[in-house]
């Protein structure tokens, strides 16, 4: 075998780890993004799929390869187009789906992606299903601030950042508190009350010495 369909073997092999992490990350974030953690990552998401996936795989060496049908031209086109399709777009489907589920807390993922695939307490606060939560936060220099996380009608998105990205967050809206002692100011039934304007929240995680989660 020379060095190009060496290559191109080596290629084919680590094809539907790859196809499978990355359709992963792309939902459920981008855990342990070293080369050395995606590249065993590619590996072993690769084995995993050439286990299942043997038996039609020999049947189209067999079929295309060793008797040399494929080398003289007898394999129609599209049959080759369809199974190099299925090649990729079959990991890409399983990995969108075990990260939508990461991201859902499905408990048949876990068996997949470990109980706990966060690698800081942060990523796990701030990824739990249709959430949202006030939060409360004492900044460093000594006022209080305090925000919605989740979905806020009238009100962007709200947003954390992930690892390994440095660690900030965006509260959607901002409520109203005391900046000296921390208490949310509510009208007469109890309410949250929005600061004027309905501004939003960006907070540094650097600058935050206390944070108050209240789910909601």
């Amino acid at each position: 075998m020379n060095t190009f369909q060496a290559l191109a073997v080596s290629i084919l092999a680590v094809l539907p780890g790859a196809s499978y992490t990355f359709a992963y990350e792309r939902l459920a974030g981008a855990y342990g993004v070293s080369l050395a953690d995606r590249l065993i990552r590619f590996l072993a998401a690769s084995a995993i799929f050439h286990a299942f996936l043997i038996g039609p795989e020999l049947q189209l060496y067999r079929v295309w390869i060793d008797s040399g049908r494929l080398g003289r031209g007898e394999v129609n086109a599209w049959q080759l187009e369809g199974v190099a399709v299925v090649y990729v777009v079959l990991p890409t489907l399983v990995g969108s789906l075990v990260g939508y589920g990461r991201k859902k807390r499905w408990r048949w993922v876990r068996v997949l992606t470990g109980s706990s695939p966060e690698p800081r307490a942060w990523d796990h606060v701030w990824t739990q299903p249709e959430r949202t939560s006030v939060v409360r936060l004492k900044l460093k220099s000594g006022p209080w601030l305090a925000g919605f996380f989740g979905n806020v009608e009238g009100a962007p998105q709200s947003y954390a950042a992930g690892y390994p990205e440095a660690a900030d967050l965006f509260l959607s809206l901002q409520v109203q508190v005391d900046r000296d002692t921390g208490e949310f100011i509510t009208d007469d039934n109890g309410s949250f009350q929005p600061v004027e304007g309905r501004s939003s929240l960006l907070i540094r995680w650097e600058e935050v010495e206390y944070a108050d989660i209240v789910e909601v």
